[in-house]
C-alpha cells in the first residue's frame, strides 16, 4: 500500500466520522443556515441601511467621514462650482486613492443643485462614502445576527433529530453524506494530480512508483487515477465529439 492509498483511506475515514458525528440533519441545516443568512442579508441590507442612515449613528459616520476627507487636501475644502462640480468630484475622489475611471463613474451619481453651491467637496462626499461604510457595517452585522439565529434553530432541530430511531438514521445518513464528500474530494484531488503530473516529471515518477501505474494489481489510488468517477460523469453528461464538431 502506497502513500497515496493511505492518504485516501485517511480522508475517507475522517469525512465519514465527521458525518457520523454531525448527522445528516445538522450538516444540511448548517449549509442552509449559511446560505439563508447570506441571502437574507442581501435582501435586508438596503432597507435597514436606509433606516440607520436617519439615526444619530448615520449622521455620526457621515460627519466623521467628512472630517477625514477634509484633511486630505485643499480641494476638499473649497466650495463647489456648479458648472464644474462633476469634474471637481471626480478629481477629489481620485485624490482619495481610487482609479480615475472609478472616480468618474462615482461622480455621475452626484447631482449638485444651485442651492448647494456653498457646500464643500468634503461635505458632498462625506454622506456618500459614509453611506457605503454604513452599508458594509450593516451587511456584516445582519449576516452575523442571522447566522446566530440560524445556529440556535439548527441546534433545536438537531436535538429532535438525534432522538431514538430518528437519531440513528440521522447519523447513518450523515456518515453516508460524509462518504460521498470524501469520494468527491478524492476524485477532484486525483484529477488535479493527473493534470499537474503531466507538466511536472518528478511528480509523475512519484505517482508511477507509489501507485504502481502501468502494472497489474489493484490499488485505491491507482483505481481513482485510472478510473476517475468524475471523468465518467463528464463523459456521460457531455458528448465531446459533438462539442468538438463545432470547431471542426
Amino acid at each position: 500500500m502506497g502513500k497515496i492509498d493511505i492518504a485516501i483511506i485517511a480522508v475517507t475515514v475522517i469525512f465519514t466520522l465527521i458525518g457520523l458525528i454531525k448527522g445528516l440533519m445538522k450538516q444540511l441545516l448548517s449549509f442552509a443556515g449559511w446560505l439563508g443568512s447570506l441571502i437574507a442579508s442581501f435582501l435586508l441590507v438596503k432597507p435597514v441601511t436606509g433606516l440607520l442612515s436617519k439615526t444619530p449613528l448615520g449622521a455620526n459616520i457621515n460627519g466623521k467621514v467628512a472630517d477625514w476627507i477634509a484633511t486630505k487636501g485643499e480641494i476638499f475644502n473649497q466650495p463647489l462650482d456648479i458648472g464644474t462640480a462633476g469634474a471637481q468630484i471626480s478629481e477629489g475622489i481620485s485624490q482619495l486613492g481610487l482609479p480615475k475611471f472609478i472616480a468618474d463613474a462615482i461622480a455621475k451619481w452626484f447631482n449638485v443643485s444651485g442651492s448647494e453651491s456653498d457646500v464643500t467637496l468634503a461635505e458632498v462626499l462625506g454622506p456618500a462614502i459614509g453611506n457605503i461604510i454604513l452599508t458594509g457595517i450593516t451587511f456584516i452585522a445582519l449576516f452575523i445576527l442571522l447566522l446566530i439565529l440560524f445556529k440556535i434553530l439548527t441546534g433545536l432541530l438537531n436535538k429532535v433529530a438525534n432522538k431514538g430511531i430518528i437519531g440513528a438514521v440521522n447519523r447513518i445518513l450523515g456518515a453516508a453524506l460524509g462518504l460521498v464528500k470524501a469520494l468527491v474530494f478524492v476524485s477532484l484531488a486525483m484529477l488535479l494530480l493527473s493534470v499537474v503530473s503531466g507538466v511536472i516529471p518528478a511528480l509523475k515518477d512519484f505517482l508511477v512508483t507509489d501507485m504502481g501505474l502501468g502494472s497489474e494489481g489493484f490499488g485505491i489510488g491507482k483505481f481513482f487515477y485510472e478510473n476517475n468517477p468524475l471523468l465518467g460523469l463528464l463523459k456521460g453528461t457531455f458528448n465531446f465529439k459533438d462539442v468538438l464538431s463545432y470547431f471542426g
